[in-house]
């Protein structure tokens, strides 16, 4: 009987689980493939691509074709219908064609193209009026609304900004998703472990009742010492309820996750655990480095602090006085039919300065320029804080995880010893050398080494995948 106590002990400890697995790399790029965050990052990428290839089509020549029919009612009193006021209707329409292109080292917009413009009027006196014609054929000119300030230079600077934080959102958001797939992992490969450990127990605690119970027959055994071994019984089936319904969430959440259901993944068999770390050769310094070269945080702020610095510079030109210019040269002529409005054109040259002085602005200018000072200093602030956020995570990663490897160590030595030392318990209890309580607390003691050297591993993993998050390191 102890014989065969024995050989059921250490059978029970050591029984191998079969089963289909996945391993961690497979899910995390199930997860990458078929997550909403991935999807929703995906396309949040793209939405960025487009917008900037429409900032740089902008930028390129335009030509456009436009229309404007105009309506024009002169409304007098009928005893004032003078010559050089009387009562009409006039409908006018203009159709051009115009091909512009900002000039990107100046700041202003260069345009050339064509004009034609009708003009039909409707008396009230039934005397005729006559039909106007006025043609453009070739219009060419320059127009800047403020001179000093480049609107173009800061524009472009921050879209490239833009952009950039974009990718580097969209990398950090697939490491993220790694991440977060990986804790999920874990939580199941954990709560698996735990129901097996949970399973060889309540199976060893049936056999040790069952065994107890022969012994108690025969007065081998005291009533305390059996019913301990009932309870004993009792709270491992309890456990292992408790551990299959852990079980059944885990899944539940990493299947959700990665958008799979039990039918064509079946995560109900045990996922393998990684045993081997992988290292990160990396210094602090080149941690900090790539964290901050990779950052869309960072980026993001650089595009922000360059917006307001292209505000404050517009703040400083506009405090003053403002001038606007317009030159166009180009062809002209008047006649009352179409044909007519094309021959014997005219050269026509036009320029236009506009001068704003503010004399009376209640300080309106002197506040723009301090507001945009003051959002430049909110951004280079908020800049400085991002950076120093991200030094202190990394600096804690990589402390982290080296414990979390120490950790690993020490739970695998705690693991192999707590097996050791609980089948030479069980071995000595089988031959009547040691009491129930000696077999519990060795029992106790391996399940407790057991689920610090699960929970170790996931701590090390789920840093591991977090330090590559923050450095995007490959």
């Amino acid at each position: 009987m102890r014989k065969c106590f024995r050989i059921a002990i250490l059978l029970l400890f050591g029984l191998p689980v079969p089963g289909r697995a996945q391993s961690l790399e497979e899910i995390i790029r199930l997860a990458q493939d078929s997550t909403i965050t991935a999807f929703r990052s995906k396309f949040e990428y793209q939405y960025h691509q487009e917008q900037y290839a429409r900032f740089e089509a902008l930028r390129k020549p335009q030509l456009t074709l436009q229309f404007k029919p105009n309506y024009y009612r002169m409304i007098a009193e009928p005893s004032r219908d003078y010559v050089y006021i009387r009562n009409f209707d006039r409908f006018s329409t203009s159709a051009g064609l115009m091909l512009t292109q900002k000039v990107l080292p100046w700041g202003g917009d260069a345009y050339v193209g064509s004009q034609v413009l009708w003009s039909e009027y409707f008396a009230r006196d039934n005397l005729n009026r006559p039909r106007d014609f006025v043609a453009m054929p070739l219009v060419a000119g320059y127009q800047q609304s403020l001179l000093g300030y480049n609107p173009f230079r800061w524009e472009k600077a921050a879209q490239d900004q833009r952009l950039e934080a974009a990718r580097k959102q969209y990398r950090a958001q697939l490491y993220q998703i790694a991440e977060e797939a990986t804790v999920r992992f874990f939580r199941l490969v954990c709560a698996q472990g735990i129901l097996d450990m949970c399973g060889r127990n309540k199976q060893t605690a049936d056999t040790l009742y069952a065994i107890a119970k022969e012994k108690a027959s025969i007065a081998m055994i005291t009533l305390a010492e059996l019913r301990s071994l009932e309870l004993q019984r009792l709270n491992a089936a309890n456990a292992l309820l408790n551990a299959r319904n852990e079980e059944k969430l885990a899944r539940e959440s990493l299947l959700a996750y990665i958008r799979e259901d039990e039918a064509s993944f079946p995560l109900d068999r045990r996922l393998p655990i990684p045993t081997i770390t992988k290292g990160i050769p990396l210094t602090e310094e080149d941690a900090l480095y790539m964290a901050i070269s990779c950052s869309p945080a960072v980026e993001q702020g650089r595009a922000a602090i360059t917006e307001a610095s292209g505000l404050q510079a517009k703040a400083r030109r506009e405090s003053g006085v403002k001038v606007g210019v317009d030159l166009n040269v180009g062809m002209q002529q008047l006649s009352d039919h179409f044909l007519g409005a094309f021959q014997n054109q005219h050269l026509y040259v036009l320029g236009v300065v506009s001068l704003t002085i503010p004399l009376m602005d209640h300080g309106a200018s002197k506040r723009e320029r301090a507001a945009a000072e003051a959002w430049k200093k909110r951004e280079e602030q908020a800049l400085r804080e991002a950076q120093r956020a991200l030094s202190e995570d990394v600096r804690t990663t990589l402390e982290d995880l080296r414990s979390h490897q120490q950790l690993l160590v020490h739970t695998e030595e705690a693991v192999a010893m707590a097996d050791e030392v609980f089948e030479l318990t069980a071995e000595n209890y089988a031959n009547g050398l040691c009491d129930i309580n000696t077999y519990s607390l060795a029992q106790s003691r391996r399940d407790n080494a057991y689920n610090q050297h699960l929970t170790a591993l996931a701590n090390y993993w789920t840093t591991y995948y977090h330090l590559l998050t923050l450095t995007q390191y490959e």
